[in-house]
Protein backbone atom coordinates (compact mmCIF):
# COMPACT_ATOMS: atom_id res chain seq x y z
CA UNK A 1 0.00 0.00 0.00
CA UNK A 2 2.83 2.25 1.03
CA UNK A 3 4.46 1.51 -2.54
CA UNK A 4 1.77 2.85 -4.20
CA UNK A 5 0.98 5.66 -2.44
CA UNK A 6 4.76 6.57 -3.01
CA UNK A 7 4.36 5.94 -7.35
CA UNK A 8 1.00 8.49 -6.79
CA UNK A 9 3.05 11.17 -5.28
CA UNK A 10 6.19 10.61 -7.53
CA UNK A 11 3.61 11.50 -10.56
CA UNK A 12 2.36 13.94 -8.72
CA UNK A 13 5.80 16.06 -8.53
CA UNK A 14 6.90 14.84 -11.85
CA UNK A 15 3.60 16.03 -13.33
CA UNK A 16 4.35 19.72 -11.78
CA UNK A 17 7.68 19.91 -12.60
CA UNK A 18 7.15 18.64 -16.20
CA UNK A 19 4.16 21.47 -16.61
CA UNK A 20 6.35 23.88 -15.13
CA UNK A 21 8.60 23.41 -18.05
CA UNK A 22 11.25 22.80 -15.56
CA UNK A 23 14.23 19.85 -16.78
CA UNK A 24 13.45 17.06 -14.15
CA UNK A 25 17.12 15.78 -13.74
CA UNK A 26 18.31 19.83 -12.80
CA UNK A 27 15.27 19.93 -10.81
CA UNK A 28 16.19 17.24 -8.49
CA UNK A 29 19.81 17.58 -8.73
CA UNK A 30 19.15 21.34 -7.38
CA UNK A 31 16.91 19.93 -5.10
CA UNK A 32 19.26 17.94 -3.35
CA UNK A 33 22.09 20.50 -3.04
CA UNK A 34 19.24 22.58 -0.89
CA UNK A 35 18.78 25.18 -3.75
CA UNK A 36 16.28 27.74 -2.16
CA UNK A 37 13.46 27.69 -5.54
CA UNK A 38 13.94 24.04 -5.56
CA UNK A 39 13.39 23.91 -1.71
CA UNK A 40 10.20 26.46 -2.10
CA UNK A 41 8.88 25.04 -5.08
CA UNK A 42 9.33 21.24 -3.86
CA UNK A 43 7.02 22.35 -0.39
CA UNK A 44 4.79 23.80 -2.46
CA UNK A 45 3.96 20.79 -4.35
CA UNK A 46 4.41 18.72 -1.13
CA UNK A 47 1.28 20.73 0.01
CA UNK A 48 -0.61 20.72 -2.85
CA UNK A 49 -0.64 16.85 -2.47
CA UNK A 50 -1.59 16.62 0.43
CA UNK A 51 -4.59 18.66 -0.06
CA UNK A 52 -5.34 16.71 -2.66
CA UNK A 53 -5.17 18.95 -5.60
CA UNK A 54 -4.78 17.67 -9.15
CA UNK A 55 -2.12 18.57 -10.91
CA UNK A 56 -3.58 21.14 -13.45
CA UNK A 57 -4.64 22.73 -10.12
CA UNK A 58 -1.66 22.57 -8.73
CA UNK A 59 0.58 23.65 -11.23
CA UNK A 60 -2.15 27.29 -11.61
CA UNK A 61 -1.57 27.79 -8.27
CA UNK A 62 2.01 27.39 -8.20
CA UNK A 63 2.02 29.99 -11.41
CA UNK A 64 0.12 32.34 -9.59
CA UNK A 65 1.93 32.38 -6.17
CA UNK A 66 5.15 32.72 -8.63
CA UNK A 67 3.71 35.72 -10.43
CA UNK A 68 2.71 37.25 -7.43
CA UNK A 69 6.01 36.83 -5.79
CA UNK A 70 7.56 38.20 -9.00
CA UNK A 71 5.48 41.08 -9.35
CA UNK A 72 6.08 41.99 -5.76
CA UNK A 73 10.02 42.02 -6.48
CA UNK A 74 9.36 43.92 -9.25
CA UNK A 75 7.66 46.70 -7.23
CA UNK A 76 9.75 46.67 -4.03
CA UNK A 77 12.50 47.23 -7.16
CA UNK A 78 10.91 50.55 -8.27
CA UNK A 79 10.38 52.11 -5.33
CA UNK A 80 14.62 51.85 -4.74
Amino acid sequence: MKHSGYNKKSKFITGIILALQIKLDEFMYNLVHQQPYEMILYIWIHKLYIKGKSIEDATKLICKAKNIILSDQNNNLSRT
